[in-house]
């Protein structure tokens, strides 16, 4: 074989092309790969990247005080004839944020504002209820629950719906409308509460017919007709809930099995009712209709009521509040009251 000598072929050049060699063309080829198909590009850098990945704090829970306004007021007061025809509604939302007094804002926004695993709060007025005043009865009523757990967080929903369109000429007539109207409308707080986030306790305060819809919702969401109408999205189970009933103006027997609203305590894992042993408005309650039962406000849940509850009996329970709000109906005669707001507590905080 001819040697490197024989070929012409000077030593020190057979020495450069050796060094190119090992230097560069041999890692080019040695560690170089075909591209990457689009299709797995992505997840082939996430899965790499995966363990040197830092996970991200969670964020600490911000707590509001009673001086530090904090709520939404959620309404379907435009939206009438929509839920009469069981129709979309497009909510009108607001936003009371610390000095604000309010501002336009959307459910988006709402929801996202929600801290995780912090109980949420819905509550329904009755009927007659305006608007100048339902603003009010909020900022109080947020004050008011806030003192009974200054130090536990909770965010807080109003939910208005048209209840004060009356002519009120036949009074009668106009309480058995408003009566189904806040039943319809139980449909509709039952999409709100479908739409929070998992991990959240719900709490349901109803006032007088605000009880009816708090109890046709939790109804709904455990797959209840509404005046032959079923929840959309189907028997939902996915949240705690638990209810605080008010001057309810209910038929005291519709917990029960083939009750109008038995399928409420099916959904709700705990019920109190106020009792309001002289509450004067519902003592006429009867007389709405021919062979209707007494309040549940007036009665609280009787001897035979426990009697066919069954299983579910353990699920309600009644608070007498009669001394302490005597003849009065309205909701301003309960929110006056700290000793009430601490008896709903472990209902709406979920701290026990």
């Amino acid at each position: 074989m001819a040697n490197r000598k024989e070929l012409g072929i000077p030593a020190w050049l057979t020495t450069v092309c050796t060094l190119v060699w090992l230097l560069i063309v041999a890692p080019c080829q040695s560690w170089s790969q075909p591209p990457i198909p689009d299709a797995l590009s992505t997840r082939s850098l996430a899965v790499a990247a995966s363990p040197t990945t830092v996970p991200s704090a969670p964020q600490p829970v911000v707590v509001r005080g009673p001086c530090d306004p904090d709520y939404w007021l959620v309404s379907t007061r435009g939206c009438k004839s929509q839920v009469e025809c069981c129709q979309p509604c497009n909510y009108q939302v607001y936003r009371f944020d610390g000095p604000c007094p309010g501002r336009a804002a959307d459910l988006n926004e709402m929801y996202a504002s929600l801290q995780p695993g912090v109980p949420v709060c819905f509550m329904a007025h009755g009927s007659f209820v305006e608007w100048d005043s339902m603003m009010q009865d909020c900022a109080k009523t947020y004050r008011w629950l806030r003192q009974a757990a200054p130090h536990q967080p909770l965010h807080i929903v109003f939910f208005t719906w048209p209840s004060d369109d009356s002519v009120r000429l036949i009074r009668t007539l106009d309480v058995n409308k408003l009566g189904r109207r806040a039943e319809l409308n139980g449909l509709y707080l039952a999409q709100l509460i479908a739409a929070v986030p998992e991990g959240h306790p719900i709490s349901l305060i109803g006032h007088s017919h605000g009880a009816r819809m708090v109890s046709a919702t939790a109804h709904a969401m455990a797959g209840g007709e509404i005046d032959g109408r079923c929840f959309a999205n189907g028997p939902d189970f996915r949240h705690r809930v638990r209810i605080v009933l008010a001057a309810a103006a209910i038929d005291h027997d519709w917990f029960n099995p083939g009750g109008h609203l038995d399928r409420t305590l099916c959904r709700a894992e705990a019920v109190l009712n106020l009792r309001n042993r002289h509450d004067f408005p519902l003592l006429f309650y009867p007389t709405r209709r021919l062979f209707s039962s007494r309040a549940l406000a007036i009665t609280g849940v009787t001897h035979s009521d426990r009697r066919h509850l069954g299983v579910h009996n353990c699920r309600i329970d009644d608070c007498d509040v009669t001394q302490l709000v005597e003849l009065g109906h309205v909701w301003a005669h309960y929110y006056c009251q700290p000793d009430i707001a601490a008896a709903i507590r472990h209902f709406v905080y979920f701290d026990e």
